[in-house]
């Protein structure tokens, strides 16, 4: 029997593990696949070995918080490559992690596909130099990532972003929208600094509007948070799943940077991007970012078409500032519209998670 190593660690690279899991097992019965990863990956079929999901954060005075439990992990993985031999390791995102497993299975003589690479082009080349030359495969989702992992001995390939797949076009109301919708992340730390901001900034604006609030858990802990951390507010509490429901018939969004924005600009809803993190992460982090911009959607567009309130800026008077900016802009909404297009037309390259499984099915 063939065997597949997969290793993710976050909530959105568990749902694309989950995809392509599905997708070998339907090809072939005789695969096993090893997981490092969650529910998502669990439910596909894969033999869990350690819930990741949990330990993902974001900054470096954030990771030494689960340092210990990654060592675990580590051991937990050089045991596993070395007893079970893998026919071929599949890497998700999560590159503080999967660069070294990376070289490890390099160690071993087995092959590695890389998907969803870090973020070279805003954290420059040292990791793309490295990655090209301990992977096999490296199968990026932005088009312009191919020509930082070129040179190496990987063969790359642009697959296509996951969002433009996953999110079909969708229709509006045309009622009155009262409704904004609250995005804080999956991770323990940067939900409590998107809620410390947002508790404060919702009784300003409810001085101001008639509004409704959705806060969206992307996970079971994150939905137990939220509950306990907005009891008292006129704040309803939905699933992950729900989300592509109740953004068409939403106002706007209030979104913790990562790939939820994307997911939001793609429907076509107007968004603030917010994220705070430790001020040391943030002082150390701020001299090496290359791009200028930090929502996907500004990069992808390479202009800012939502708002950013990163770090300090992130406060609930200049978030109350850019909401009532929105509310009362008669064409927000049209412009949303018009951007969703451009970016589903800039990104969409068919079912990416079909492309990633076919390439680990060479090894196989």
């Amino acid at each position: 029997m063939s065997k597949v190593f997969v290793s993710v660690g976050d909530i959105s690279g568990d749902y694309y593990g989950g995809e392509i899991i599905s997708l070998l097992r339907q090809g072939s019965k005789e695969v096993e696949v090893l997981a490092l990863g969650g529910e998502r990956s669990e439910k596909a079929g894969a033999r869990l070995l350690y819930s990741t999901l949990s330990l993902s954060t974001v900054g470096l005075w954030e990771a030494l918080l689960t340092l210990r439990e990654w060592r675990e992990v580590w051991s937990l993985s050089q045991e596993v490559i070395k007893k079970e031999c893998p026919d071929v390791v599949l890497l998700i995102d999560n590159p503080g992690f999967n660069l070294r497993l990376a070289s490890l299975c390099q160690e071993h003589k087995i092959p590695v596909v890389y998907f969803v690479p870090p973020q070279v082009w805003a954290w420059g080349r040292k990791r793309a130099s490295f990655l090209s030359q301990h992977a096999d495969w490296i199968l990026t989702i932005f088009p312009w990532e191919v020509n930082y992992f070129q040179g190496g001995k990987a063969k790359v390939k642009w697959v296509g972003h996951p969002a433009p797949y996953l999110i079909p076009q969708v229709s509006y109301s045309s009622k009155e929208n009262k409704n904004i919708v609250l995005l804080p992340g999956s991770r323990k730390r940067e939900i409590v600094n998107y809620l410390t901001v947002v508790k404060k900034f919702i009784p300003l604006l409810l001085n101001e509007e008639v509004m409704e609030f959705t806060a969206i858990a992307a996970s079971r802990e994150a939905q137990e948070l939220l509950a306990k951390e907005m009891a008292g507010f006129p704040v309803t509490i939905k699933e992950r799943k729900e989300l592509l429901s109740i953004l068409p018939g939403s106002a706007l969004a209030i979104s913790s940077s990562g790939t939820v924005t994307l997911e939001v600009a793609l429907t076509g809803i107007p968004q603030v991007i917010v994220y705070r993190v430790a001020l040391l992460t943030f002082l150390l982090a701020r001299p090496l970012v290359k791009k200028t911009f930090v929502g996907l959607p500004n990069i992808v567009m390479g202009k800012e078409i939502s708002s950013e309130l990163i770090g300090k800026d992130f406060s609930a008077s200049r978030l109350l500032k850019e909401v009532e900016k929105i509310l009362n802009d008669p064409r927000a909404r049209e412009e949303a519209i018009g951007n969703s297009l451009k970016i589903r037309e800039k990104l969409n390259q068919g079912n990416p998670f079909a492309e990633v499984a076919r390439v680990v099915e060479e090894y196989l």
